[in-house]
């Protein structure tokens, strides 16, 4: 699902642009790049998390979203990054071989897509054996997800219950979680590792 003006004015903003990185700084401390060479973010919006990777990791970056506009801003500035692209993609039919990259990373994007199970199972796809997932997102407890799945909308409602099922069914090991709440959701970080 493409953003809105307004939410595409506060994703464009610096200030949300630092507070994604560091929480990429934060979470990929949590993974071993030694050996590693394919980077995904999976909604990378205007880039600014991918080019930070790319600069400071060297790794192969590659950047999807489906917004066409999102990603003529993340093209802009990247002339003198090495091995970076970004193009658009609908997560749910990603355009790659399987066991394709390292590390997927996808930050605040499963609550847009209204079939966010068939999202990480691409996501799952291409990630390679020992490769890294990392995630941060809104999940929600069962009985707000059951409100809010009787609701017509382009949202997706994902609750904690099926994101751990999701994550059993396809063999991910947890490196890391931390799940802070408000009356409504919980922020959900997370970084796994496929086996």
């Amino acid at each position: 699902m493409k953003l809105g003006k307004i939410e595409k004015r506060f994703m464009n903003s610096p200030q949300h642009a630092k507070q994604a990185i560091n929480r990429a700084k934060k979470l990929l401390h949590f993974t071993s790049l030694e050996g590693k060479e394919d980077f995904l973010e999976v909604g990378c919006g205007n880039g600014a998390v991918s080019k930070y990777v790319a600069q400071n990791h060297g790794l192969n970056v590659t950047g999807i979203d489906v917004d066409p506009e999102l990603i003529e801003l993340a093209k802009k500035g990247i002339g003198d990054i090495p091995n970076t692209h970004f193009f658009v993609a609908d997560a749910t039919h990603l355009p790659f071989r399987d066991n394709d990259f390292d590390i997927v990373l996808s930050f605040g994007v499963m609550h847009h897509i209204s079939n966010w199970l068939d999202a990480l199972e691409e996501i799952a796809r291409v990630l390679k054996p020992e490769g890294y997932f990392i995630y941060w997102d809104l999940v929600y407890p069962r009985l707000i997800a059951k409100v809010g799945k009787s609701f017509k909308h382009n949202y997706g409602v994902t609750t904690i219950h099926d994101l751990n099922l999701f994550i059993e069914g396809n063999n991910f090991s947890i490196i890391h979680a931390f799940f802070s709440s408000s009356e409504t959701s919980y922020n959900c970080e997370v970084v796994y590792q496929k086996n």
